[in-house]
């Protein structure tokens, strides 16, 4: 089993300070994740406020630049808001930078409101997800300097010339579901990896669906052996379960609260309810998301493992105002007394 910390986050000035010292802190982190032995770190995209980073590449590309061995996620790059030429370019290059690290989520988002700036319709999303897909995959599988061509509904690329070609033939490509049963369909159909969040309002229906893309993968002539399931949810650890269930309790719905008000302003998403009046402690005792001791993290990724097969983990710790000394220290319990005993149990460290 392999685990990462994805970087969803949110600004806070009276937290973080500068914006510089907000993204030194990240990076620091991401220094003390490399040395920790966690296997990956992600970087999240969207375009409003101070929610996760406008272009994740840039700050992935700098995790990459202090870092030789974990894995540098993209979780997710919202395709349908970009033309594909600049997704591919950018992201191949990331690989070529990383010396073959990237591990490439993609998704439509939940925030329709950035479609607006976009100027996207939103009606168009489905079509423009799937067509920027295709091309970015074909792109990836040519040469350097090859030329090829593109013709779909909503893109086209004559006579257009690729550079540079990842390291990795293909970086493996995590396609995002969460509520919606055609998104799990589709990640199995098309073969990628499934990249689905256990936070979501009905986890025994997540479970359905994990079990929908691994049919869809069979079905479609693909090896689920050979595809992860991945799985992102909040973590606070700490050695006392009081203080680990008051900050976690705390951070986790300081971080609901911070999304659902984005959301809400728009007059959109009516799941942002549900988080704008969760209950973290609810949803730990539910297995929603994962706050307490390091026993208590193991019992749960066990029951994760029995429950959903899952491969692959990844926890959201920096968020709702957590100060980056907590953050450390719970990222070290993590390592230390949680992650170990899972890679073990599984026979493996590594993908």
């Amino acid at each position: 089993m392999r685990f990462g910390i994805c970087y969803n986050v949110e600004y806070r000035e009276d937290v973080h300070g500068s914006p510089g010292n907000y993204y030194g802190q990240i990076l620091e982190q991401v220094d003390l994740l490399e040395a920790l032995g966690f296997d990956s770190v992600w970087f999240s995209e969207h375009h409003c406020a101070s929610y996760s980073f406008g272009n994740p590449a840039i700050i992935a590309t700098a995790a990459a630049a202090r870092t030789k061995r974990i894995r540098i996620g993209i979780g997710v790059a919202l395709l349908p808001l970009h033309h594909p030429v600049v997704q591919a370019e950018q992201y191949g290059m990331l690989d070529v930078l990383s010396g073959g690290r990237l591990e490439f989520g993609i998704g439509r988002g939940y925030m329709m409101h950035e479609y607006d700036w976009f100027k996207i319709p939103v009606s168009e999303s489905h079509e423009r997800y799937h067509e920027s897909v295709d091309f970015i995959t074909q792109a990836w599988g040519s040469k350097n300097m090859e030329t090829i061509s593109f013709q779909g509904d909503h893109y086209n690329a004559e006579n257009y010339t690729y550079f540079p070609a990842p390291v990795q033939k293909q970086p493996p490509i995590y396609a995002s579901a969460g509520s919606t049963v055609d998104s799990f369909r589709w990640a199995g159909q098309k073969g990628f990896h499934l990249g689905t969040a256990l936070f979501l309002p009905d986890i025994d229906e997540v479970a359905q669906n994990v079990q929908l893309y691994r049919d869809s993968l069979v079905e479609c002539g693909h090896d689920p052996s050979s595809r992860e399931v991945m799985a992102i949810t909040q973590m606070y650890c700490a050695e006392d379960r009081s203080e680990a269930l008051s900050d976690g309790k705390l951070f986790t719905e300081n971080y609901y609260r911070f999304f659902s008000e984005l959301s809400s302003a728009a007059g959109e998403n009516p799941v942002t309810d549900y988080y704008a009046h969760a209950d973290a402690l609810a949803m730990n005792e539910n297995d929603q998301v994962l706050l307490g001791t390091p026993d208590d993290l193991n019992q749960k990724i066990e029951r994760y493992r029995d429950r959903f097969g899952l491969d692959f983990l990844l926890v959201e710790v920096a968020q709702g105002g957590a100060p980056h000394e907590k953050v450390c220290r719970a990222l070290e319990l993590f390592a230390k007394r949680v992650i170990p005993e899972h890679q073990r149990a599984s026979g493996a460290d590594a993908r």
